[in-house]
């Protein structure tokens, strides 16, 4: 007995209702009876939907890459592993244009809302012909276009109807650690699979070791200027809001100061906020959206954020503070957080880790930071 959609086999989650069978691992989704395959979504593609353009030359390096991927695609999935902010969207531009040429199906999965809001907007400037569809919760009345763009929470709904699916950020939160989700987001896809990464966790390589795929490698940003290596301090608190005082004092930037939880983000606003143009955010905050928009426009000059913030954000000149506390951060996370410094041309800023431990993830992330700066 075996879940289509989720890939469930464990007995102890099939149960028998009135109409049969179904499985309640993935029944959150919607409920599925264990006898019937889910129906697959089809739709058409409009006329010219693959010609696309970009407002600025890629260089030589992604353009590699991309050819890269797209002969790979003819033989087997991608693993697109790139450091943050080189440009991991354009590289797969070709490929996508090239399946909807085909007149086949293409959708690019990610994991956050705000991620895919903004890939709708780029997505229609690069492709002025097609119509990008943005699908999210509470946003998906409209499921068909030229190009889908959607959480990975969506995919459920396309089943085998994606020729060519590209999952970004495989590493991050709802993916990370959750076999059914990603059941789920494999079963939309009837074709190949990109898989877009910056770190290669042990859940991804577990996913990979039952697919044939080639990877496609990328450790250059565009302005060729290297990953921001961390200044690392270890302190306790109340060292800790001293030294964390002392670097907002000094920094003539935005930054960007990432903390373990909802309540360290409440706990540090409220003492920040008396001396420092200050706001915050987390995943469940009423007005997210709000503070988040508020802060690149340079309402504030600092944002205390929950990992919300550790993807899917370009902000030039940002400074990254991250207050590793309780051993939540694995490297990762420090990863993505980093990699909010120095993204596009002329971008400059610092980042700094202040810890209350000790940590492998800190000496990993070290490593990786090392590793891809030694390709300059």
């Amino acid at each position: 007995m075996k879940c289509l959609r989720c890939g469930n086999e464990d007995p102890a989650y099939f149960y028998k209702g009135s109409k049969g069978y179904y499985c309640r691992k993935c029944i959150r989704f919607s409920r599925i009876l264990f006898e019937e395959e889910p129906e697959s979504f089809d739709y058409e593609l409009s006329q010219d939907c693959d010609e696309y353009r970009f407002d600025y030359e890629l260089t030589a390096e992604q353009k590699k890459a991309s050819a890269e991927c797209l002969a790979a695609l003819n033989e087997s999935d991608v693993l697109l592993y790139c450091v943050c902010g080189a440009g991991k969207t354009e590289i797969v531009i070709e490929s996508i244009s090239s399946y909807l040429r085909r007149g086949l199906k293409v959708a690019y999965a990610i994991a956050r809302k705000e991620v895919v809001i903004e890939l709708e907007k780029r997505f229609a400037k690069i492709f002025p012909h097609a119509r990008i569809a943005a699908v999210y919760g509470g946003h998906h009345d409209d499921l068909s276009g030229d190009l889908i763009v959607c959480t990975c929470h969506q995919l459920y709904r396309y089943y085998k109807s994606f020729d060519l699916l590209i999952i970004d950020e495989v590493d991050a939160f709802p993916l990370k650690g959750n076999e059914t989700l990603m059941n789920i987001s494999l079963s939309a896809c009837r074709g190949r699979i990109i898989f877009s990464t910056a770190t290669v966790d042990e859940g991804l390589k577990k996913v990979l070791a039952k697919r044939s795929y080639k990877t496609v490698s990328l450790f250059l940003r565009p302005s060729y200027e290297p990953l921001s290596l961390p200044q690392i301090f270890y302190f306790r608190q109340p060292f800790s809001l001293l030294c964390l005082n002392r670097i907002m004092s000094l920094t003539a930037n935005q930054a960007i100061i990432f903390v373990s939880s909802r309540k360290d983000c409440l706990f540090y606003y409220r003492i920040f906020s008396r001396f420092y143009s200050c706001t915050y955010v987390y995943s469940d905050l009423e007005n997210r959206k709000q503070n988040i928009e508020a802060f690149p426009s340079g309402q504030y000059r600092f944002i205390f954020s929950t990992t919300v913030l550790e993807r899917g954000i370009t902000i030039r000149n940002i400074d990254v503070v991250i207050m590793n506390s309780r051993k939540i951060f694995d490297a990762a996370n420090l990863v993505q957080m980093l990699g909010r410094v120095g993204r596009g041309l002329d971008s400059k800023g610092n980042s700094y880790i202040i810890s209350d431990h000790h940590s492998p993830s800190i000496d990993e992330t070290v490593k990786y930071i090392r590793k891809a700066n030694s390709y300059l």
